[in-house]
Formats: structure tokens, C-alpha cells, sequence
């Protein structure tokens, strides 16, 4: 017998029709049944042990796959030779301090530095707060082109820089806005100094204009030009479309290159969908913001109606990211059938970050910290996003990294 229980062995022997004691046999089955039914009601003293115990398995196993998936990943990490692209995304870099760059720029400079050939850096928009460049003579120019002058020494001689219209460059969105963005295209191209670096789309046209480097196929974009009430064109602009309906059409038209493995990207200013203030949240005027009374807001009929636009131009063949500023802090997100992720990389002026929420689609946010997005598009196939956020936290100013695409 072992716990409590008869052994195969002793229940055949006591059930043998030879058995000189059939009292014996009756009493030993009876005795059989009543033990097996206490077992039975009885709870395994050890049941809750074994559950928890399988409990805390899984959550191990689960954590141990999420950080798999999306562990930190470090420069030194991926050979130089196997990376093919580098970009970095920083927006609304517009407001630098007076008295010296600091992060996140500076910083941004020097990972640029290490292999400026293969680099190529986008501001995204807002590059001069909080009126664009005025006419020369006005009181602000000076420190106007003192702010964007910063931002176009970030650029390492080889490598090389774009800089996308944001809505502070129209003028912040005033009639005087379509000469504003000319004034700034004619300013960086002063200020350049043999830099390869250009405004896209230029003189005040919506775009879409692409460039191809390797795998990558970049589609850049003046979500502004959507936005803005007042004068669009005159009879210096030449644009190539100047309608909705034919920007959409050539949207379509650019999302779809030609080849196996290419690498889509849509720059702009204005994001498809924000967790910030733009986005109706946070701050004593985040809920106003709903209202929908701000053509910058997500949900106003305007804004609404560009993103509707946009989308419907993505359909079918949706771009890896659409990245995009605006709101000053650092998101990745989950984009849907249209767009595979989203990024808002508007952190770039230390003085003007803001707050954030986590959304559903939300992957990483990071709100009240400056900070810019890399983007390492490797040989053959792979794209890894990594987020550096400032002042860092520990010794590593990087604060999340992701496969966009696996190798």
C-alpha cells in the first residue's frame, strides 16, 4: 500500500474467486471506494503550488519573448558594412538655445560624423520658431537665421540634409507664409557652405517629391500646403501638381517604386495620428483641442481631411513608416492597414518638449524629453529603429530600439 492506496499486486490477490475469505474481500473493496472518494474531495494540498507555479512559467516565458523581440540594440551591435542607410529623424528643431547646441543636436552631429557617406538627415519641420524666416531688415532675421544656422552646421560635411516645411515655417500658417518658406529655402542654401543639403519639396509646392539612395525610396512631403488659408501659389510657383486630387494621384504613384526590397518612407510635418497635444491630450488645452477648431489639431475637418487623403493614397501598398513632428515629443506607433508604424520624432528643441499619452497603437512614447529617431536601413534586408532621448537616463542616451523590419 503507498499513500493511503492499494498496489495493483493487492487488489488482484484480494480479488481472487479463490480467496479464502470473501468478507475480507468485500471489506478491503469497501475500504477501496471510501478511500478513493476522500481523495477525490480532498484538494491536492499541492494543486495551488502547481498553478502558480505554471502561472509564473508563462509570464517568465512571456517577458522573456518581449525582450527578445525588442531588446536594446547598441551601435557596436551591427557592422558598419552590413548597415547601408542611415537616416535620422528630428523635428521641430526650430528654437535652439542662444548660448550654446546642446543635445539633442550636438549628439545627433557626432553619430552623423561616424559615417557621413551613408547618412542622410531629415528635420522635419518647424525649423524656425515661431514665424519662419521674415523679410531681411525685420528685427527678428537676425535670430531667425541664427535658429536654422544651427541646425545646418549639425550636418557633417558628406552627408546629407533635408529639411521638410512645418507649419511655424509658413509664417506659423500667416498670408505671409508661401514667401516665409521661400525665404528659408534661399536661407539654407546660403547657409549650406558645400553641404549637400536642400529643402523638399521646394518653393512652396506640396510635393510629392521622392529620393532613392540603395533600398531606400523616400517620399517627402508639405503637409502644410494642405493646411494653410491663405495663398498656395503665384506665378513663381511651377509646381508639378497643384490640386488635391493630383497630389493624391501622385502619392499613389510614388508608394509603389519599382523593385523587390525597397524600403518606402513618407516624410512630413503633420502626423497621421499623435498621442499628443495635437492629438487632443494632455495639457490644460488638450480637451479644447477636440473641438476641432485648429486646422493643426487632428480633429479638425481640415487636418481630417489631408489625413484621409494620404491614407487613401497608401492603400494597397502601405509605406514601412510615414514619420512626421508637430507635437514635441518622441512616439512610435502601430499604423494599420494603411502604414505599417508611425513615428513622431518632434523633440528636437530641449526648450519646447512636451507631453504624451500611450495609446493603444502606442509601442514606445517618450514625453517631456528631447531627442531625435535613427533609422539603419541594412544591406539586403532589415531596417532598425533606435530612439535617443535627452538628458538620458543611466548612461545610455538610448531608449528604445525595434526592429521595422526583420533581417
Amino acid at each position: 500500500m503507498q499513500n493511503g492506496r492499494l498496489s495493483v499486486a493487492q487488489t488482484v490477490r484480494l480479488t481472487d474467486p479463490t480467496s479464502e475469505n470473501r468478507f475480507a474481500e468485500k471489506s478491503v473493496a469497501r475500504t477501496m471506494d471510501q478511500q478513493e472518494t476522500a481523495h477525490r474531495k480532498r484538494p491536492h494540498r499541492f494543486a495551488g503550488a502547481a498553478r502558480a507555479f505554471a502561472n509564473t512559467a508563462l509570464c517568465l516565458l512571456a517577458l522573456a519573448v518581449v525582450v527578445s523581440c525588442h531588446h536594446k540594440v547598441t551601435v557596436e551591435e551591427l557592422k558598419p558594412e552590413e548597415i547601408e542607410t542611415t537616416l535620422f529623424l528630428i523635428g521641430d528643431a526650430g528654437e535652439p538655445d542662444p548660448r550654446q547646441v546642446g543635445s539633442p543636436l550636438d549628439s545627433l552631429a557626432v553619430q552623423a560624423a561616424a559615417a557621413p557617406e551613408r547618412t542622410i538627415i531629415i528635420f522635419l519641420g518647424d525649423n524656425v520658431y515661431p514665424n519662419g524666416i521674415p523679410a531681411e531688415g525685420a528685427a527678428e532675421w537676425a535670430d531667425a537665421r541664427r535658429r536654422l544656422d544651427a541646425q545646418v552646421k549639425a550636418i557633417p560635411l558628406g552627408a546629407r540634409g533635408i529639411f521638410v516645411p512645418g507649419n511655424h515655417d509658413w509664417a506659423n500658417a500667416t498670408p505671409f507664409g508661401l514667401y516665409s518658406i521661400r525665404l528659408e529655402e534661399q536661407m539654407i542654401a546660403s547657409l549650406a557652405q558645400g553641404r549637400d543639403v536642400r529643402m523638399m519639396p521646394s518653393n512652396g509646392c506640396p510635393g510629392p517629391v521622392k529620393l532613392d539612395v540603395g533600398r531606400l525610396h523616400l517620399v517627402a512631403l508639405d503637409t502644410q500646403w494642405w493646411l494653410h488659408s491663405f495663398i498656395v501659389r503665384d506665378e513663381k510657383s511651377n509646381c508639378p501638381v497643384s490640386t488635391i486630387g493630383a497630389v493624391t494621384a501622385a502619392l499613389r504613384e510614388q508608394v509603389r517604386p519599382q523593385g523587390d526590397g525597397r524600403v518606402v518612407l513618407v516624410a512630413a510635418h503633420h502626423p497621421l495620428m499623435t498621442g499628443g497635444i495635437h492629438g487632443g491630450y494632455c495639457g490644460v488645452t488638450g480637451p479644447f483641442r477636440r473641438f476641432g477648431g485648429n486646422a493643426q489639431d487632428i480633429l479638425s475637418g481640415a487636418n481630417r481631411a489631408m489625413r484621409d487623403s494620404l491614407r487613401s493614397a497608401f492603400f494597397g501598398h502601405p509605406p514601412l513608416a510615414y514619420v512626421a513632428g508637430h507635437d514635441h515629443n518622441l512616439q512610435v506607433l502601430r499604423g494599420g492597414r494603411n502604414v505599417d508604424y508611425l513615428l513622431v520624432s518632434g523633440a528636437g528643441a530641449a526648450g519646447k518638449t512636451e507631453c504624451a499619452v500611450r495609446m493603444r497603437e502606442s509601442y514606445y512614447v517618450s514625453q517631456h524629453r528631447a531627442g531625435f529617431m535613427r533609422v539603419d536601413i541594412m544591406r539586403g534586408k532589415g531596417v532598425l529603429l533606435r530612439v535617443y532621448r535627452y538628458p538620458p537616463v543611466g548612461k545610455s542616451a538610448l531608449a528604445y530600439s525595434r526592429w521595422l523590419e526583420v533581417r
